[in-house]
């Protein structure tokens, strides 16, 4: 079976209808944390990569193309700071086809208020609940419960690199 990586998966599918924002993380350890998934647990079918090489929150998946980095960007104005993320554990999601493992990162009041006034804009979230993680993998249903680990904890200060995904393809960078 061949490891397909996000970017790839992303290349590879052109899968760029909807735009994004995420909150990059810098895990120092992410392929620490990546290796523990066993190749054979990953699900790689329907277009999912298998393995998530770019470590981030997702503040809003499904913005419509009309939306623009200049109106990403005057949501995050007046933070003067950057966001703190604290996780608590790794647990999964579970699907009707696969599982998603992922960091459980504690919503926060910054964290919900973004969330709060993106979906202000255009766009097609199908989720009713902001739910902040960092998805770890996507694995074969059944396979997540043997990676959940409500032990582990670490939480990063002032992350302030914002990346938004614009439907098309390209990708914007900016510091809050």
């Amino acid at each position: 079976m061949k490891i397909i990586k996000y970017n790839q998966f992303l290349k590879e599918s052109n899968n760029y209808d909807l735009g994004c924002v995420m909150i990059e993380i810098p895990i120092s350890n992410w392929e620490e944390i990546t290796s523990t998934i066993v190749e054979e647990d990953l699900y790689t079918d329907e277009g999912k990569p298998g393995i998530q090489d770019n470590p981030h929150v997702t503040l809003l998946y499904g913005l419509h193309n009309e939306v623009t980095l200049d109106q990403i960007k005057s949501i995050f104005d007046g933070f003067e700071e950057g966001i703190d993320i604290i996780i608590k554990g790794i647990g999964i999601f579970e699907n009707e086809n696969f599982d998603v493992v992922k960091l459980n990162v504690l919503n926060n009041n910054k964290l919900q208020s973004l969330y709060d006034k993106l979906s202000e804009l255009p766009n097609s979230n199908e989720y009713p609940e902001y739910i902040p993680h960092i998805t770890i993998a996507y694995l074969k249903k059944g396979c997540g419960n043997k990676y959940k680990n409500l032990e582990y904890k670490h939480s990063f200060k002032n992350v302030d690199e914002v990346c938004y995904s614009i439907s098309g393809g390209s990708k914007e960078y900016f510091s809050i």
